[in-house]
């Protein structure tokens, strides 16, 4: 592939080849002021077509158009024309079997925006098709109609798409983590759990997060801690805004929050070295209403630093702190402070902080505190930990023992 064939345009749409887990939006009536939404899922896959000059994807879902006895399927044929180097995007669905018009255009800047003349109820609109938020595992799609010649433009469908294997486990990129601890509500921690691992899971890996473990602590009857991960800094904040500017947190949202106290003890986190994150889950987090347990014990141990991890104290960590914590239990992924700004000021993070976070499990309870007693009593570990205390780090450091929710990834 020469420069000028990989620039001009043919492949923008690769990022889509491949199979999707797809949450929809849809409103339910068009141009006339509608809130209303339904929410629906769907799987797509797509494949080129004219040897990558176009390609062609099946959406298939369960969702029921109105009329329609069966399960709703679209597809999408997608050509690119060399000399005006621009798409032209056709739409057809099980309900006519028509190929609509085109709604034509490409990408500037990573997003790619399309417009075209359809009709709405037998009166003609513009059409604006938009793609953005797209990483490799990642993308978003809205619709747009206008009836007044584009002076103003509803959005009335979202799809936000999330990659997955052939076995319809999704794929994530965490190269950003949030690790939240929340103060509850007296006696209302297990509340939270329940409407969480219920409504909130899906969806918020449906727009790009990763949930990637929910725990009670074992220390503090009423703290509820938990871990999500991003692709990026820009698809956080995307992501994020999705979820709490979509219908499903403004339905459970008054419920949520009436569970707490404080949820602002969050730190923004990125791998502490290459390969030092969390490595994929063995096998797919339990159904919801799933009457299995959680398992093991997880600690994490939270290093507040007088530096930036970086600085020195992440390869001391590694050469010297890993192999001891290592040799009790699973390590399983260690992170330090990520330093970038937070792009979703409505949920504050603690910034301007240095640390660095490990995480480790344990088959149980009994084999947590046995190793830790074996470190306490080993004069060369105290060692390590005194000359540490004198320059790297600030206090000691925090232990959080925690118990894995029935869904959460991190079960022993």
């Amino acid at each position: 592939m020469n420069d000028t064939t990989a620039a001009d345009g043919r492949h923008d749409f690769d990022f889509l080849h491949g199979r999707w887990q797809v949450h929809n939006e849809r409103l339910r009536q068009r141009l006339v002021g509608s809130e209303d939404w339904e929410i629906f899922p769907a799987v797509q896959t797509c494949a080129p077509v004219l040897g990558g000059l176009g390609n062609v994807d099946a959406f298939v879902s369960d969702w029921g158009r109105p009329g329609a006895e069966d399960g709703f399927q679209g597809m999408t044929l997608r050509l690119f024309n060399l000399e005006r180097r621009q798409w032209s995007i056709y739409w057809a669905g099980s309900h006519d079997g028509v190929l609509e018009p085109p709604v034509v255009g490409g990408y500037d800047n990573g997003v790619g925006v399309f417009h075209g003349e359809l009709e709405h109820e037998g009166r003609p609109v513009l059409a604006k098709f938009v793609w953005n938020a797209i990483s490799a595992n990642t993308a978003h799609w809205h619709q747009e109609f206008s009836p007044d010649g584009g002076v103003s433009w509803e959005t009335n469908w979202h799809m936000w798409m999330h990659r997955s294997d052939e076995h319809g486990r999704l794929l994530h990129e965490d190269a950003v983590i949030e690790l939240r601890q929340y103060r509850m509500q007296p006696g209302r921690r297990d509340e939270l759990i329940d409407l969480f691992e219920r409504e909130f899971i899906e969806p918020q890996e449906a727009v790009g997060m990763h949930v990637i473990a929910q725990f009670r602590d074992l220390d503090h009857a009423d703290r509820y801690t938990w871990v999500r991960g991003f692709p990026n800094h820009a698809l956080r904040a995307a992501s994020l805004d999705a979820f709490y500017g979509g219908p499903i947190w403004k339905r459970h949202r008054k419920a949520a929050n009436a569970t707490l106290l404080d949820n602002d003890d969050v730190l923004m986190l990125r791998p502490a070295w290459p390969g030092s994150g969390f490595a994929a889950a063995p096998s797919a987090r339990a159904s919801v209403g799933s009457a299995a347990s959680g398992e093991g014990v997880v600690a994490i141990g939270i290093c507040e630093l007088n530096a930036p991890a970086e600085d020195g104290f992440a390869a001391l960590f590694e050469q010297r702190f890993a192999p001891w914590l290592g040799a009790g239990a699973e390590l399983l992924a260690t992170y330090a402070t990520d330093p970038s700004p937070n792009g979703y000021p409505r949920l504050p993070v603690r910034e301007r902080e240095a640390v660095l976070v490990w995480f480790a499990r344990y088959p149980d309870e009994a084999a947590q505190r046995a190793h830790f007693a074996a470190l306490d009593s080993d004069p060369r570990w105290r060692a390590l930990l005194a000359d540490a205390m004198l320059g790297d780090l600030k206090q000691a450091p925090q232990l959080l023992r925690l118990a894995p929710t029935a869904r959460s990834e991190l079960r022993a």
